[in-house]
């Protein structure tokens, strides 16, 4: 697919008729799962941020909160989206009409979709997993984290964040809907 490649909360302007996606300088063709990835990474290191940004605990948990579900939006509408274009667009050249035309053949149509879909979504747990590890690791950081002056609270933050790239990459199969990528943000990070 041809993906934006530094899609992330700085890089998506909208309102509430338009969207608008900024900086595409390091677009290429790879991994349909990796925007999706880098975006919902995003949101989880901001989340995670608020450990150490937000003193207030009812302010903060109501701020996690709101970002957990808006990654879980962000996945559901991307997944019902692809899908209604998927079945929209299912014909043409590489899929002949009589591809899927026999007894059960839109069951099967159906249940190959859903497979796909799955599948995205265990690369987007992969995809996203590397990219914790490499902002907590690598050169390029995330002001949300970096920001943090106290060194102690950033710290347990990026160790926080390690751990759930590291759940993400290596639990990946087993990830079946969002909400254990989710759930594996809360187990690490749980509100306090």
């Amino acid at each position: 697919a041809l993906i934006h490649s530094d899609l992330h909360t700085g890089s998506i302007m909208l309102n509430e008729e338009d969207t608008r996606v900024i900086d595409p300088e390091f677009s290429f063709f790879g991994p349909m799962a990796y925007d999706v990835a880098a975006l919902l990474q995003n949101l989880v290191l901001n989340y995670l941020s608020h450990f150490a940004h937000t003193p207030d605990k009812k302010e903060r948990a109501d701020y996690q909160k709101y970002l957990l579900d808006m990654i879980r939006d962000i996945w559901c509408l991307f997944a019902e989206k692809f899908e209604a274009l998927w079945v929209e667009n299912n014909k043409g050249d590489l899929v002949p009409d009589a591809y899927w035309d026999y007894p059960g053949g839109e069951k099967a149509f159906a249940g190959f979709r859903r497979d796909y879909i799955l599948k995205i979504l265990q690369d987007v747990a992969g995809h996203g997993g590397i990219k914790f590890l490499r902002r907590m690791m690598g050169i390029v950081t995330v002001w949300d984290i970096s920001s943090i002056e106290d060194n102690k609270k950033r710290a347990e933050i990026e160790r926080m964040a390690l751990r759930i790239g590291s759940r993400w990459l290596l639990e990946r199969r087993d990830v079946t809907r969002i909400d254990d990528l989710i759930d594996i943000v809360i187990e690490e990070a749980p509100w306090r």
